[in-house]
């Protein structure tokens, strides 16, 4: 449990006003004050809605077909599963439609959205911990247990329910999203709704949702141990995503001193930037390429103002995050020509969808025990081969006359490379016979797992470019999982064997003449930014939000000066070493180029 302060104040009635402070971990800048929301849920998230007497019908309608989607899922697995363990499965699954054929529990639900006003998910919810909290109080340590099946079938009907689409409610103005972690997909989905900041128990700097949540300029903080039982719907919270501290129910001196800091961010100034600067370079001349990451479209628009030249990652899952799963061939084309159009001649690279199998509703029976280790990325394309040959036949299409290459994700073999160009062979053959017009983009690998770094002279021969996804590489390099709050202080992404790695394949893409881009958050980070440069990187993917600070560090340093960075750290034993080395050598030649923020917390800063 992080520290918490408390302070208590008199107010003018004479009532104690409490204030409490929670310390936690910043994973995107900003102070935000608004209202908290709590989000529950894993797999299907969602929060309390009070609807409506006119939307009772509607919710019921929405429970229903869940129920039975759970229904028909249940009964697909049991005759599906062929493996040894069939019959104790098949038990198990029995069990779980036994549950969703009980009328009472179905009645209950169904009551609690008639006489409570409250949306499907959170009556599921609410009926189904009374069962679980009856259950555990059985002495019978067997039938005890039986609590968990209820949890998965509760779990099923959630995810159902996510096939659908959520209530037609928005979040409350001003609202703090608060939840144990948060899932892209439904930070994508209430993000519509402009939450002011993210509160999160677990989750790192490198995690998709705060990625995101950066792209989104929402502050948000993460590793507050049980935070959804310290805070309640409606109470006033102040997030501070520069100092890592959240603040429940502040007092009137706390919240005076916050509204201006919190007024300040919501009105960043970006003046003085000169839109028709698009190249930079080194003191001594070395052109560095910035392009933007990106999930949503729109924001290119403020990337390219800010200099970049280019999308150097689109995320295609935001399209299956946005229609609740796969989209159709001609619904990607669409959407994959307009980015295209908006871009132009800079070109986008679209990685073909990096998702795990518990995304699929279809599959949610098993669940991973490590899903980074699972059936996740290109593997999961290979498995659901008619899925990627249609997101193939739709790029194909988009890059008619148009600047669009494909970014194979998590590629941990040749084989899987070779495999894809045969997958994307066979598609041009067929759009050639049906007379369809279509382009012919580039394939580039993603960098990400050990594996691939040490077979890098090899893939490099199968590819137009390649793609060094830092985050799951440090991930991956040091066997910690970038989302576990108790593993945290081991993610050091100046490991020496993270620069290692990083320079082994900048050098594979520079012997063979082919363009290498950093697209994880390293090539966003001002700190990391003169290290990759002295590595020998020429191209830099990131968020928007880093650009202006990014540039600004670019053409503040030379090449010459970050060249003699490395050699100072190549030889350095510890991630330790490396920081102190790198810390020294910024506050000496660079201490101009940073904000005053960020040398307080310099040494914090390197771990991320």
């Amino acid at each position: 449990m992080p520290p918490i302060k408390k302070n208590k104040k008199f107010t003018t009635k004479g009532e104690i006003n409490s204030e409490l402070r929670f310390n936690a971990r910043s994973v995107s800048r900003g102070v935000a004050i608004g209202n908290v929301i709590c989000l529950h849920g894993t797999k299907r998230q969602f929060y309390r809605i009070s609807i409506t007497n006119e939307e009772v019908e509607s919710e019921l309608m929405r429970l229903r077909s869940a129920v039975q989607l759970a229904r028909k899922q249940l009964k697909k697995i049991i005759l599906t599963k062929t493996d040894k363990a069939k019959e104790t499965k098949t038990g198990i699954f029995e069990a779980h439609q036994f549950i969703l054929e009980d009328k009472s529990l179905i009645t209950k639900i169904e009551n609690s959205i008639i006489n409570n006003k409250f949306n499907a998910e959170w009556a599921v919810k609410s009926v189904i911990d009374n069962y679980v909290a009856q259950y555990k109080t059985i002495e019978d340590e067997y039938l005890r247990e039986r609590y968990i099946d209820l949890e998965d079938v509760a779990e099923r009907i959630l995810a159902a329910l996510g096939g659908g689409r959520f209530s037609k409610v928005s979040l409350e103005k001003d609202a703090i999203i608060v939840a144990k972690e948060i899932r892209p997909s439904t930070l994508i989905e209430l993000g519509e709704t402009s939450p002011r900041a993210i509160v999160a128990e677990n989750g790192g700097w490198t995690s998709h949702t705060f990625i995101l949540a950066r792209e989104m300029n929402l502050p948000a903080v993460a590793g507050i141990k049980g935070i959804l039982r310290r805070v309640h719907n409606g109470e006033m919270l102040i997030v501070d995503g520069y100092n890592g501290q959240v603040i429940l129910n502040p007092n009137n001196e706390t919240l005076s001193k916050y509204q201006l800091a919190a007024a300040q961010f919501q009105q960043i100034s970006y003046e003085g930037i000169d839109e028709k600067v698009r190249q930079f370079k080194t003191l001594d001349g070395k052109e560095i390429i910035i392009r933007a990451n990106l999930d949503l479209p729109h924001i290119y628009k403020q990337a390219k103002k800010f200099g970049a030249q280019g999308i150097g990652l689109y995320r295609s899952e935001f399209l299956f995050n946005q229609y609740k799963g796969f989209p159709s061939e001609q619904e990607q084309i669409k959407a994959y020509q307009q980015i295209a159009r908006m871009v132009g001649q800079d070109g986008v690279r679209i990685r073909t969808f990096d998702l795990s199998v518990e995304q699929l509703a279809d599959e949610a029976e098993e669940k991973e025990k490590n899903p980074a280790l699972g059936l996740r990325a290109i593997r999961l394309g290979i498995i659901h081969r008619k899925e990627l040959r249609a997101q193939f036949r739709a790029i194909l299409q988009a890059s008619y006359q148009q600047n669009i290459d494909i970014v194979l994700p998590m590629i941990s073999d040749v084989s899987e490379i070779l495999l894809a160009k045969q997958l994307l062979q066979k598609e041009k053959d067929y759009l050639k016979r049906k007379k369809i017009n279509f382009g012919n983009p580039k394939l580039g690998a993603m960098i990400e797992v050990p594996s691939a770094v040490l077979v890098i002279d090899k893939i490099v021969e199968e590819v137009d470019f390649l793609c060094l996804g830092t985050n799951d590489l440090v991930q991956y390099l040091l066997a910690v999982d970038r989302d576990n709050e108790s593993v945290a202080d081991w993610f050091r992404t100046l490991h020496p064997a993270v620069i290692t790695a990083v320079k082994r394949v900048l050098q594979a893409a520079e012997n063979k003449g082919i363009p290498a881009v950093i697209c994880g958050e390293m090539a966003g980070s001002p700190f990391y930014a003169p290290i990759l440069i002295g590595l020998g990187a020429k191209e830099l993917s990131m968020n928007m939000h880093s650009i202006l600070r990014v540039r600004k560090i670019v053409t503040g340093v030379a090449f010459e000066e970050a060249y003699n960075l490395v050699k100072k750290i190549e030889n350095c034993r510890t991630s330790d070493e490396v920081e102190e080395k790198v810390i020294e050598h910024t506050q000496q030649n660079w201490a101009h180029l940073f904000q005053n923020e960020i040398f307080p917390s310099l040494k914090s800063y390197a771990k991320k």
